[in-house]
């Protein structure tokens, strides 16, 4: 069985663009629209191409789109201020996009369940935005409602992003029905590891710790990936969810190093 929205597109979203509900309402709606538009640019297009150059054209095709329209839509119409790390998270974006292009190539694209199941991610990824930005800032929106003392800025960093999005994709897995499904994880977690490290070795060049630092999680992510193989988990939370709660975990223990 395979997901019929992009879930790992949605993962990564959830993980990094939900730090407020004014980014988090725009990305969604944009990854839907990139993916539905690829969706039909290979449908009347893929088609007609040889079978050894599809993949890479959507692959090349899917990222262009998604950094150029992230790009007009964010600067250009919206005036939003994003740094550089955003633009590598854009690409990102991209790359899973067209991975579900490939993915449902050979199938018969159902665009109801596509936007139906799409809206269902969407809403769980402002749901995490407005938790997130409301624990951390005490504001929805940009707008302050409250101020608690048990408000952190903790909420505002990936580690709790990777759990409340291991959630957010469990919960609709089980409302879509979906049972292992088998998914690229290591493309949503890669990117973040890159960007966001858990911790900085002081005292060398900062290339070489961030090289470290990357090696050390991608191994304990690794690690503990192929023990959880052998474990009872529920089919729901198997693969992505598993994995990301995991990501999740290990930021939080290395975070206090």
């Amino acid at each position: 069985m395979k997901n019929r929205y992009p879930m790992e597109a949605f993962a990564l979203a959830m993980i990094i663009f939900t730090q407020n509900m004014r980014i988090a309402l725009i990305t969604g709606i944009l990854i839907l629209f990139i993916t539905t538009l690829g969706l039909v640019l290979d449908g009347f297009i893929g088609n007609k191409l040889p079978s050894w150059s599809r993949n890479s054209c959507t692959i090349i095709l899917m990222v262009s789109l998604a950094y150029s329209i992230f790009r007009v839509v964010l600067i250009g119409i919206l005036g939003y201020e994003i740094d550089d790390s955003a633009y590598i998270f854009h690409v990102f974006l991209g790359i899973l996009i067209s991975k579900h292009i490939i993915d449902v190539q050979d199938q018969i694209v159902s665009y109801n369940r596509l936007l139906l199941e799409g809206a269902g991610a969407y809403a769980t990824m402002l749901i995490i935005s407005i938790i997130r930005e409301f624990m951390a800032l005490g504001s929805i929106y940009g707008y302050e409602l409250a101020q608690f003392n048990i408000m952190s800025n903790g909420f505002s960093t990936v580690a709790i992003g990777f759990v409340l999005t291991a959630i957010g994709l469990a919960i609709l897995n089980r409302i879509y029905g979906y049972k292992n499904i088998k998914s690229q994880s290591i493309l949503v977690i890669l990117p973040v590891v890159i960007i966001n490290q858990p911790f900085v070795i002081a005292g060398i060049n900062s290339n070489i710790s961030m090289l470290i630092t990357i090696i050390i999680v991608l191994v304990m992510v690794y690690s503990i990936k192929r023990h959880l193989v052998f474990s009872r988990l529920s089919k729901e939370i198997k693969y992505l969810p598993a994995c990301l709660m995991s990501t999740g975990m290990i930021y939080i223990i290395l975070s206090m190093f």
